[in-house]
Formats: C-alpha cells, structure tokens, sequence
C-alpha cells in the first residue's frame, strides 16, 4: 500500500515543484522607471517626454505584452520601433499622444502596471539651432540660439576625451525662451560634441517644478 500511494504522489509532487519553478513568469507586471532612449542624447530616466520621443520602460515580467497606453493612447504594438522583453519595454511616442492624464500602462497576459509619467504637448519642446562661433574665445560670449530655452540654469560645452565644462550666464536672458548667454571659460580643450541647456521650469497647469535638458546637434567646437 505505501509503495502505491509513494508512486501516486511522485508525479504530483514533480507537477507541483514545476509549477512552483514557472510562478515568476506569470507574475504581474512591475514598472521602475522611464527612460529616454535616443541616440541624439545620453540614456537617461526622466519624469516627462515629448511626441516623437523613444521611451524605455524599465522593470520586472513584463514579457507577454498585450498593450502599453499613454494617457489613453494606445501604442500600435506591431511597429519596429516597439521592443519587448520581460525586463524593458521601448517604444516611440506618437504624434497624436494625449498629453493629460499622466500615466504610462503596461498591460501583460498577466496583470496591468501603471506609472506616472508627464507627456507634454511638441510645441513646448525646447531645442537648440544654432551657435554665435563655434570657434571658442576665454572671456567672450557665446549665444546659443534656440526655441523654448527659458530657465536655463546650466550650460555644459563639450571638451576632449568625452569631458564637459560648465559655462557661466552672461546677464541677463532673453525673453521669450529663444536664446542663452554664456561666458567662455578658460583653460579648457574644446572639442566635438553636444551642448547641453539644463532647465528648471514651472507647470501652471500640474502646479510643479521640474527640470529637464536639450542638447544640440553633434557640433565642431575648437580653441
């Protein structure tokens, strides 16, 4: 009798150890954090975006993907610009993106995960154009030329060997966000690369500060 039951209790035992080993892949979904994901800027987590902009969700099972939706937009999924895995979900914002609502959802075949995210309207995104001199003298100014660049409160110059050095503000700043003035520093090797605008700004409408950055087109800085 016990050799019977010791047989009939083996193959429920393996089924349940096997179910057991699975369970992690039928976990609901787990958002961390959102980062940006373009080869125009440094990989970096941000709490807001625009359209037009590639997103990495980041966290845990989030394999078996059934439909990500930003603010009640739903993100085709049959695009080559959505890439699934159980750890990362990366996707492009699309033109017509809501922008109220603040939220990133990622549904799976296993549960539904939500974060907070900020997705603001294309005509507030800031962007550098141009450069006064590329060619760089210590002392002189250098206006950087650009859209919706209020709040400035860094500007980073690129150096050799991938460095970076920090500009001062020179007075006062336009209005209307269409352009930044920086003192040239001395002692420094510029070189080729991105200049970076840090920006501290305020949200009317959410009642919150927040920081974001612009970098400019890859550009040939020299002494």
């Amino acid at each position: 009798m016990k050799s019977r039951i010791h047989h009939f209790l083996l193959p429920l035992c393996a089924a349940a150890a096997a179910l057991c080993g699975c369970s992690a892949d039928y976990e609901a979904p787990v958002i961390d954090s959102v980062w940006l994901n373009m080869v125009t800027r440094p990989v970096e987590e941000v709490s807001c975006a625009y359209p037009g902009q590639t997103l990495c969700v980041r966290g845990e099972h989030l394999g078996d993907l059934k439909r990500v939706i930003v603010n009640g937009t739903d993100i085709n999924l049959n695009t080559l610009f959505v890439y699934e895995s159980p750890t990362a979900v990366t996707f492009t914002l699309p033109a017509g993106v809501g922008t109220r609502g603040d939220y990133i959802r990622i549904v799976t075949s296993w549960g539904m995960a939500e974060h907070p995210f900020v997705v603001r309207p294309a005509a507030e995104m800031p962007e550098i154009t141009a450069f006064s001199a590329t060619t760089l003298i210590p002392g002189r100014t250098l206006t950087i030329t650009g859209t919706n660049l209020q709040g400035a409160v860094r500007v980073l110059l690129p150096l050799a060997f991938d460095g970076s050095v920090e500009c001062e503000p020179a007075g006062e700043q336009a209005e209307g966000g269409t352009s930044v003035d920086v003192v040239i520093p001395d002692g420094v090797t510029f070189a080729t690369g991105r200049c970076c605008i840090e920006m501290t700004k305020h949200d009317d409408g959410r009642g919150i500060d927040y920081t974001e950055k612009v970098f400019s087109d890859k550009t040939d800085f020299r002494n």
